[in-house]
């Protein structure tokens, strides 16, 4: 690979040079052209495919290249940062293509978000559909900017591409839950996300879960650990073990996200679990789609056939709320809406009546 001239260019402080390294000398005048419309000062090379660029802030130039090239591009285009007056041999062991790039600088905010601790968790009422109590509450993990603006979990877990990292975002949610459930004192049961590869002994942070767990003094048996459905499980055997040495110890287990798509029945045969919980992109069309209904009606008669209780999330409405009454589900998760709230005093009035009447 060529790139240096005899003249390489020396940049100001605090300012690298980056050197990359395109498919083709036409890739490349249309990279260089891209950059510098988006404020990179570029120089020239001696090929024709390598295009040189000034950058004062890397994680930006690498957030710009993620934006402008598709995926095999990024997978094709490599990338050497230099802070010297120009590339010495022993640089060019550490040319990387851009995605690897892209991957380590859109991670570096999260990793100090966590270092930091700026996080924490919404609790969501889960509301039993007889009576209209509270059963107990879902830990929902939400990310603070240093502004203290909320961080989407979507934003968090796509940044966490890496498996070290998503385990230690996913043990951070789950550090949460706990010190926020025993903080506000909740006496109803905790439901606590994890992901699927964080189910195992030998993950040393999900034995701090628990270790937590018990400092805290909550009970076992009012700890509900939510497997996260839309993560690939690639060996469920390994995870049952798992979920038995927890059920052993007095735990709960729920398998969110049930109808999404993934491993349904195989799961919920193979895994025995507690509870399901209903998908809220299943659950917001059973009012208005037969079909769905039906297949939302069947799903809670095969949970009630194998002993295993029914959350619908999402539900937001009177009407739907109804609705699953009708079918058996046992449980509604939402935040509270206006006619949510209406039901559930509801509820609440007819089995524990107020003296001199109440709503």
């Amino acid at each position: 690979m060529s790139a240096a001239q005899t003249d390489f260019p020396i940049a100001g402080p605090g300012v690298v040079r980056a050197l990359l390294w395109a498919t083709d000398s036409d890739a490349a005048e249309l990279l260089a052209r891209e950059l510098r419309a988006k404020g990179f000062a570029s120089f020239a090379t001696n090929a024709h495919s390598v295009v040189g660029v000034f950058a004062d802030d890397v994680a930006l130039l690498a957030q710009v290249l993620g934006d402008r090239l598709d995926l095999d591009q990024r997978r094709h285009t490599k990338a050497l940062i230099l802070n010297g007056k120009a590339p010495e041999l022993g640089d060019f062991g550490n040319i990387q293509t851009v995605e690897n790039l892209v991957h380590h600088h859109s991670s570096r905010w999260l990793v100090k978000l966590l270092d930091e601790r700026r996080f924490k968790s919404q609790m969501q009422p889960i509301i039993e559909i007889e009576s209209g109590r509270v059963h107990g509450y879902e830990f929902l993990f939400r990310g603070l900017k240093a502004d203290g603006s909320m961080v989407p979990p979507v934003d968090m877990f796509t940044a966490a591409r890496d498996e070290a990292l998503l385990a230690r975002l996913d043990a951070c949610a789950r550090d949460s839950a706990v010190r926020t459930g025993a903080r506000f004192g909740i006496k109803e049961k905790l439901f606590i996300n994890v992901l699927p590869h964080s189910v195992s002994v030998a993950q040393s942070s999900f034995t701090d879960t628990l270790d937590l767990i018990e400092a805290a003094n909550i009970e076992p048996n009012r700890v509900v650990f939510e497997i996260v459905e839309s993560e690939a499980v690639d060996d469920i055997n390994e995870l049952s073990k798992m979920i038995n040495f927890c059920r052993s110890a007095g735990y709960r287990i729920a398998l969110d996200d049930f109808g999404s798509g993934f491993n349904n029945l195989s799961m919920l045969i193979g895994l025995s679990p507690d509870y399901i919980k209903l998908d809220k992109g299943l659950i917001s069309r059973i009012r208005e789609e037969p079909p769905t209904w039906n297949l939302v009606a069947n799903m809670v008669d095969a949970a009630k056939q194998s002993g295993v209780q029914v959350i619908a999330e999402g539900v937001e409405d009177d009407r739907t709320a109804r609705l699953l009454k009708a079918m058996g589900a046992d449980f509604l998760q939402a935040i509270l809406s206006d006619a949510l709230k209406i039901y559930r005093l509801k509820l609440l009035n007819n089995r524990y009546p107020l003296k001199g009447g109440g709503v």
